[in-house]
This record gives structure tokens, C-alpha cells and sequence, in this order.
């Protein structure tokens, strides 16, 4: 994945509600520009080693780096984003305009109750749309970028350590050195700033496979605090 250049940073930050302090630039230094020597040098070089290019040049490849592009992008999504406890960011997949189901909620509280991490309810999700209205990125590089600003943020700004990556979606958004084929449910992997994520099914895969449970289970455990 490429780096992410700050100014797209901060406006990730800004769309998802982070706020940035950052110090006072310092002054501007003024430079003297001598716009005389700088026409001067202009005009002595040779007419020879002016070359005209061609108006549409047909570069080698261009036409297999354009199809790479067009299967880089990615459709619109949502994704719901629950903080339960200081330590713990769960992400969970969902259809564009949709809110987690009632039932998807009480499951997800169940879990999070079982590893000691409930408070007295579980509150309403932070919910991030894909792509957000006014960018111009819209290929799966920039959900990637948007999805890792988001998490590193919680990161190092509100101490998280563990990321519950709930299906394929942001598991695969999250994680874009793993192929899909290779994510597996209780997979754990390091993220910058050392929190680690674990791969689980989906809220909607649990609800419509109970026997996914107890595999997930196995998997979340290690954040428990019972012995």
C-alpha cells in the first residue's frame, strides 16, 4: 500500500471526526528571486535541444496499467465501528445505507461481554461510508488508506490494543498484504503502533451460521480476562 501523503491524512482524519493538533509553522522565509537572471539563463539555451514530442505518445503497457486500475476499484460499503472499552475497536462490514440489525447488536454484546469488555450497553456504532462524498479516490487503495488512518488513529491517540475485524470486508481492507483466500477466522496479526487484529465471521455470518460461534470463540479469547 502506498504511503499516505498528509494532506489526504488529515483529511481522512477530518472526514472521520479525529481531531489533529499540530504546531505553528514557522514563518516564511522570504527569497530573492532576480526574474531578470532567471530570463536571461531561460533564452540562452540552444534551439537544437528543444524536442518536439508527440501529442498522445503510446506508452509500453499503458494499456495492461490501465486495466490493473480498473481492477483495483471497489464498490460502495459501510462500516459500523463500536469502541466498547478503552482497548478494544470492533469493525464490522455492512451494505451501503444500512445500520446494524437489532439482533447483530445483541450479538455482538454477548461477545464482548463474554471477553469482560461490556460496560452497561453497548453504544451505537460510528458508522463510515465508502466513498465519502467528496473524494476524489475512490479505488480500493484509497478505502485501504482511509480504513488504516482510521484505525491507527485509535491506536495511538486512544490507546487501543486490540482490533476486532469482523468478516471479509474490513479484514481484508485492513490486512491488503494477506490474499483473501489466505484470511482464516482466529488469524492475528500486528498493526503499527502494536495493537493486534483478530479475523473473526461477520455479526450477519454468525447470526446465519451458529456453528460459526464456538470457532470464534477459540479465536477472541486470548483478549479475556477470566483465567
Amino acid at each position: 500500500m502506498m504511503p499516505v501523503s498528509r494532506e489526504l491524512r488529515d483529511w481522512y482524519l477530518s472526514t472521520l471526526g479525529v481531531v489533529q493538533y499540530r504546531p505553528r509553522d514557522t514563518e516564511p522565509v522570504a527569497l530573492d528571486l532576480h526574474l531578470e537572471t532567471v530570463t536571461e539563463v531561460a533564452n540562452t539555451v540552444p534551439p537544437e535541444v528543444i524536442v518536439a514530442l508527440p501529442e498522445n505518445p503510446e506508452l509500453p503497457g499503458a494499456e495492461n496499467e490501465l486495466t490493473d486500475l480498473q481492477e483495483e476499484q471497489i464498490g460502495s460499503f459501510r462500516l459500523a465501528c463500536w469502541q466498547p472499552s478503552d482497548d478494544l475497536l470492533v469493525i464490522n462490514g455492512l451494505a451501503p445505507g444500512s445500520v446494524p440489525l437489532q439482533e447483530e447488536s445483541g450479538l455482538l454484546a454477548n461477545i464482548i461481554r463474554a471477553i469482560g469488555r461490556l460496560g452497561d450497553v453497548l453504544t451505537s456504532p460510528q458508522l463510515i461510508d465508502w466513498p465519502p462524498s467528496t473524494a476524489d479516490q475512490t479505488d480500493r487503495s484509497g478505502a485501504e488508506e482511509m480504513l488504516s488512518v482510521f484505525v491507527e488513529a485509535r491506536v495511538k491517540k486512544q490507546g487501543v490494543l486490540w482490533v476486532l475485524l469482523m468478516g471479509e470486508l474490513p479484514s481484508a481492507l485492513l490486512l491488503p498484504s494477506r490474499s483473501v483466500c489466505s484470511l482464516s477466522v482466529g488469524q492475528m496479526e500486528e498493526l503499527p503502533g502494536g495493537a493486534r487484529a483478530i479475523v473473526t465471521p461477520s455479526l450477519q455470518e454468525l447470526l446465519n451460521t451458529p456453528e460459526l460461534k464456538s470457532e470464534t470463540w477459540r479465536a477472541i479469547r486470548v483478549m479475556s480476562h477470566q483465567p
